[in-house]
């Protein structure tokens, strides 16, 4: 039984080689670019504790008090620091954003800085303070249009190798490309995943540097074939 599937298999591939419309083959890739920024900011805010000596439950504007109170302290302070560092920031007061009028209001530094280097050593003069906690902000990331046609020529250059092996295979020659075709993920079936290796890769969760941008494109090749 085996034997006649086989038969009939290669009997239609044949047919089809020999037919009027012209014989293909589609080969699915997917390639991944990774940006880094040229530029970024680090916000950081000061992050009071509170004071023990205080029960929120029954003196609550007194402990609100004494918060503010820390807040501008401690924010004179890391002005100081940050100006003796000769570290340039920016403020951004968060209160006119508030949707409360019993938040805390905090002021937002910002500092720019142009790479992971420049971002490391900032966090290592800001470690030596002990009242503030921040997170990045805002990337700029350089224009899109010249990644996009180095990332098109990768999946253009892997389709068309792996479908002249095939081609080879089946004592054939590779013709001009038929059809192209953008693919969503959920396109990719698990052949695809176990060719590339990874869930990550396919499904594109970053693997660079978190500070990094990358993009993931799958993409239909459809090569036509020429029989020798």
């Amino acid at each position: 039984m085996k034997k006649l599937i086989l038969s009939l298999c290669l009997l239609a591939g044949m047919s089809v080689l020999n037919a009027q419309s012209p014989s293909y083959l589609d080969v699915k890739v997917s390639e991944s670019l990774e940006r880094q920024p040229t530029s970024m900011e680090y916000h950081l805010r000061v992050n009071p504790e509170l004071n023990e000596e205080y029960d929120l439950d029954r003196d609550f504007e007194a402990q609100r008090k004494v918060m503010r109170s820390r807040v501008k302290e401690q924010e004179t302070q890391l002005k100081q620091f940050l100006e003796t560092n000769k570290v340039k920031y920016s403020e951004n007061r968060d209160e006119n954003y508030a949707i409360s009028k019993e938040e805390m209001p905090f002021t937002i530094f910002k500092i720019k800085v142009v790479d992971k280097t420049e971002l490391d050593k900032l966090l290592i003069l800001l470690r030596q303070l002990t009242y503030v906690e921040g997170n990045i902000g805002d990337k700029v990331f350089p224009p899109a249009q010249n990644d996009e046609v180095q990332l098109f020529e990768k999946l253009f250059n892997k389709a068309r190798g792996k479908a002249e092996k095939m081609a080879g295979i089946m004592n054939c020659s590779l013709g001009k490309v038929l059809e192209v075709e953008e693919l969503d993920q959920k396109d990719l079936d698990y052949y695809g995943m176990v060719e590339e290796g990874s869930y990550e890769h396919v499904y594109g969760l970053q693997r660079g540097s978190p500070l990094s941008s990358t993009t993931v494109l799958s993409m239909r090749f459809r090569f036509e074939i020429i029989k020798k």
